[in-house]
């Protein structure tokens, strides 16, 4: 069996990998610490010493990760089992729920995403809550329509892209090449932080409603005794003097624990919303 790994893809922006890379090994020493790595029943909780960084990463056996709450809900359900979430500071956190930013070009006259309706909209994945589940559910609200098996009488957008990513999504904005995207809100604090080039021809027009932030997550199997060890030493790592600097310039403040439906808001939304946009 091939070990198991730790992976935190959703952040990991090149420019930021000094950072990242070394609030792994902060997090990692907190798991050895309270004992994660110490278990003498099998390889599956032995603390890895790097992040795995590959496509596919979560079709390994995974030691910890963080994955969006829609895949966590859809593609991922019954796999994972949810440590906790995390607390960031920026302005667009409250608490552990985060929020995803209307983002159209700097030029741009729109004041209300309303006055979209009729333009290109880009999304960097269907898979993804902040880049596409938001959006629809917004789109959803400023129609009128009340039930997810009612249609529009036309599309919303006239044309809808898909980009792969947030950055490329924004690359697109700044182009010209669409007018309209949603934005996770951790992704465009990071990007202000550490590329702020990419930011420069786009501004935000609206922030989403809220949503739990993407979780820290473990594997299904992982025993009620090792998920409280998991808290226990991510809470301790979060509140680490030594690790104090990395976190802070990676916006990690802290660590909450929520309620074991809090992720099914997404299915709420999802069902609340159009099928597509």
């Amino acid at each position: 069996m091939n070990s198991p790994i730790a992976t935190l893809p959703l952040y990991d922006l090149p420019e930021a990998r000094i950072q990242t890379d070394a609030l792994w090994k902060g997090l990692a020493d907190s798991f050895r610490k309270f004992g994660l790595n110490s278990e003498p029943d099998s390889m599956s909780f032995k603390v890895p010493d790097a992040l795995f960084r590959a496509d596919n990463c979560y079709a390994e056996t995974v030691f910890f990760a963080q994955i969006c709450g829609y895949p966590l809900t859809h593609e991922f359900s019954g796999r994972f089992q949810v440590i906790a979430t995390p607390v960031y500071k920026t302005p667009f956190f409250s608490g552990a729920e985060y929020r995803s930013a209307i983002v159209v070009h700097q030029q741009c006259e729109w004041e209300t995403l309303a006055q979209a309706e009729g333009s290109r909209a880009v999304i960097n994945s269907k898979n993804s809550h902040s880049g596409f589940n938001i959006l629809r559910f917004m789109v959803t609200q400023l129609t009128g329509v009340a039930h997810a098996e009612e249609k529009l009488n036309k599309a919303f957008f006239r044309e809808v892209l898909i980009s792969g990513g947030h950055r490329e999504s924004l690359l697109r904005i700044s182009q010209k090449q669409a007018d309209v995207a949603t934005i996770d809100c951790l992704t465009w604090s990071m990007l202000e932080r550490y590329a702020p080039e990419n930011l420069q021809a786009c501004r935000i027009l609206e922030l989403s409603p809220p949503a739990p932030a993407p979780a820290f997550v473990t594997e299904r199997d992982t025993s009620p005794a090792k998920l409280e060890l998991f808290r226990k030493a991510l809470q301790f790592a979060c509140n680490d003097p030594v690790l104090k600097s990395v976190c802070e310039q990676l916006f990690l403040e802290n660590v909450e624990v929520l309620e074991d439906n809090s992720y099914n808001s997404f299915l709420k939304m999802e069902k609340e919303s159009i099928e597509d946009l």
